[in-house]
């Protein structure tokens, strides 16, 4: 996703460079969700790609694995110690657990 595709409806301007452009979009349930910048380079290729939120049941971590803006991949780790992964399959539009498991 580049900025172009992005519409300001308060200010009437599309988003470029250094705003919602630059930022992880995640898709669900026909809505597109604006998560933020991305703060972690996941992969050490030299580009943020993640972003981490943390709640009262743990620590969920939203990666861009493919550069095009958008989260397809999430990471969940609990804090009973329970890690689940679910990737985003562009073709069917699903999401799906592909490393369930737990940390000893």
């Amino acid at each position: 996703m580049d900025g172009s595709e992005i519409y300001d409806e308060q200010t009437g301007d599309d988003a470029v460079g250094g705003g919602v452009g630059d930022h992880l979009w995640l898709a669900d349930a026909q809505r597109l969700w604006d998560l933020g910048p991305a703060t972690v380079d996941t992969d050490a290729d030299g580009i943020r790609d993640s972003l981490s939120r943390n709640d009262a049941d743990g620590l969920t971590v939203f990666t861009d694995s493919d550069r095009d803006g958008r989260v397809d991949r999430i990471t969940r780790v609990g804090t009973d110690g329970s890690v689940t992964s679910s990737t985003y399959d562009e073709q069917t539009g699903r999401w799906s657990t592909v490393r369930p498991g737990r940390l000893r």
